[in-house]
């Protein structure tokens, strides 16, 4: 590897360019009412408290019979398979917390 010239720099951009990412939206139900709730915590502090108080509005607005709480270990890394396919099984709509 050479010096650069005196008086000169050499900037490297590491990025990469963006990738074109496209994954399909589940369809949505036209009406809560009646349809069990997943809630998936990612861990991230006071998101159980923030699904907690979803859950009792959603039951007070859209009678909803069951909820399912789930959780990641970390936000970093996808959920287990395992479940994913407990909340495809147990509910029909599935609220996932994202950020802090």
């Amino acid at each position: 590897m050479s010096l650069p010239a005196a008086g000169h720099i050499t900037v490297l951009n590491p990025t990469a360019p963006p990738r074109q990412l496209r994954t399909e939206m589940a369809v949505r139900p036209a009406d809560l009412r009646g349809k069990a709730v997943g809630f998936l915590w990612n861990s991230k502090p006071n998101g159980d408290v923030l699904f907690q108080r979803l859950e009792q509005l959603l039951r007070e607005k859209y009678e909803i019979p069951a909820a399912l709480y789930c959780r990641k270990p970390t936000a970093s890394i996808p959920a287990e398979p395992r479940v994913i396919e407990e909340m495809a099984a147990s509910v029909e709509v599935a609220v996932v917390g994202l950020g802090d």
